[in-house]
């Protein structure tokens, strides 16, 4: 028995094609449009914007509530007059020691204390 095929249509199908002759201008590629930034300040989420703010210290404790869950992530507070990130590190804990000064610091403890 003979196999069936099914016949697929053409992508292209009915669009008509034209020449452009070698000195004619050609219209001018489109720019991409930008969304108006409505407010001074912006969480930006690696590097996309998220969400908008009237103060800096606003967007600030907010980018920090990012960091804070997400440390990973690359957070910035993007002020939209002058087009200008600033990064927002981790914050570090209450209790944040180094680890190497603290056990010295306990061992010339012991050393004071024999």
């Amino acid at each position: 028995m003979a196999r069936r095929t099914r016949k697929r249509p053409l992508k292209h199908a009915g669009l008509n094609r034209t020449a452009v002759a070698p000195n004619e201008a050609t219209a001018p590629a489109r720019k991409r449009s930008e969304a108006p930034l409505v407010a001074p300040f912006y969480v930006a989420v690696d590097r996309q914007l998220k969400s908008g703010h009237e103060t800096y210290e606003a967007a600030e404790k907010a980018a920090v509530a990012v960091k804070k869950r997400y440390p990973r992530l690359h957070v910035t507070v993007y002020e939209a007059k002058v087009h200008q990130h600033t990064v927002i590190e981790p914050p570090k804990p209450a209790n944040f020691h180094n680890n190497k000064l603290s056990a010295q610091g306990t061992r010339n403890a012991l050393r004071r204390c024999q």
